[in-house]
């Protein structure tokens, strides 16, 4: 069962996208709704882009060259724009995603990245982007910590790591428990006793 919004063609509404290539990438977006294609799981948008809220910068790094799911039968678009012809997000928005040619990049989200205001969107995009950093600060732990890796980033111990963790977080560093909840690597028993698809 469906437990969030659903909106209409023609609604005004904030989504996430996100390239093919690396889905966790993020792009906040304001778009109109173009079509609506409706499933037993979740329904999924066709929008047209219509204000992006990050810097060019941004943009030229992850946007550009991204390739899109297009329509609801899984075919790609491609943003393939010479990144030195738009110095502005404005200079991006007016020339392509609302120029002659913005049908070729209409974009699909599913209706989970999507929600009707800003304020829904900046709650939304900040609980998913915490989780990647944690994803991440466990990801590097596991890296640094292996017995075989002597390099120049190594932590002998998870104690080192988390005092450079501290550190590097400061204020933000919540505690000890927040810290082993984010490193925990479960045991070889755990990982037997899981279930694998």
């Amino acid at each position: 069962m469906i437990k969030h919004k659903i909106f209409s063609k023609g609604e005004y509404i904030q989504a996430l996208i996100s390239t093919t290539q690396a889905p966790n990438i993020l792009i906040p977006v304001r778009g109109l709704i173009y079509d609506v294609k409706f499933d037993d799981v979740n329904p999924r948008y066709q929008i047209r882009i219509k204000k992006f809220y990050d810097q060019i910068s941004f943009l030229k790094r992850n946007l550009f060259g991204g390739r899109f799911i297009r329509d609801f039968e899984g075919k790609e678009t491609r943003v393939n724009l010479k990144r030195k012809e738009y110095n502005t997000v404005k200079d991006l928005e007016d020339r392509v995603f609302n120029g002659d040619k913005w049908k070729q990049y209409l974009i699909c989200v599913d209706s989970v990245f999507c929600v009707k205001t800003k304020a829904e969107q900046d709650v939304l995009f900040n609980k998913i982007q915490d989780f990647q950093v944690e994803m991440g600060i466990k990801d590097l732990f596991n890296l640094t910590n292996r017995s075989v890796y002597s390099g120049q980033y190594n932590f002998h111990t998870k104690g080192e790591y988390l005092k450079s963790l501290q550190k590097f977080l400061g204020d933000r560093y919540i505690n000890d428990e927040w810290a082993d909840d984010v490193l925990y690597r479960p045991n070889h028993n755990e990982l037997d006793r899981g279930e694998w698809i």
